[in-house]
């Protein structure tokens, strides 16, 4: 009976070159893992400037999509807090300087924005009507 060949024959780079495509293969994987989640975020970046304890207008609806990385910079001519509701994030506002925080819009719905001026009503009930509104919408 003939051989075809010798079966017990390996090659010693065998092992070198399969880790290495191995590698490549993860590397590859991760790349496009990575850049599919990357296009499903936005950036979302909303400046709010805040006089007399209030907003103009065209800042008092924050539209964005559920997954957005949403950044809030606020101005204001009074020191005091802004709370979002519903996502419980706070920040503290010194007249002068600009605040900031980000966060990842993770609940839909519709979210108070409440401004509360330093000195006031810390007791009882201190929510009026919403400084603004924040609005995540399903990622379409």
């Amino acid at each position: 009976m003939a051989k075809s060949g010798n079966l017990n024959h390996t090659d010693p780079e065998m092992p070198v070159r399969a880790s290495l495509h191995a590698q490549a293969l993860y590397g590859l994987l991760f790349y496009f893992i990575a850049a599919a989640g990357a296009a499903d975020t936005t950036l979302k970046t909303f400046d709010l400037t805040i006089s007399r304890g209030a907003l103009p207008p065209q800042q008092r609806v924050l539209r964005v999509e559920k997954g957005d990385t949403v950044q809030l910079r606020l101005a204001g001519d009074a020191a005091g807090d802004l709370h979002l509701h519903g996502y419980r994030l706070e920040m503290r506002v010194v007249p002068g300087k600009t605040s900031e925080f980000t966060f990842k819009a993770h609940a839909t719905g519709r979210y108070r924005i409440e401004w509360h001026p330093a000195g006031g009503d810390k007791q009882g009930n201190h929510h009026g009507p919403p400084l603004a509104t924040l609005e995540v919408r399903p990622r379409e």
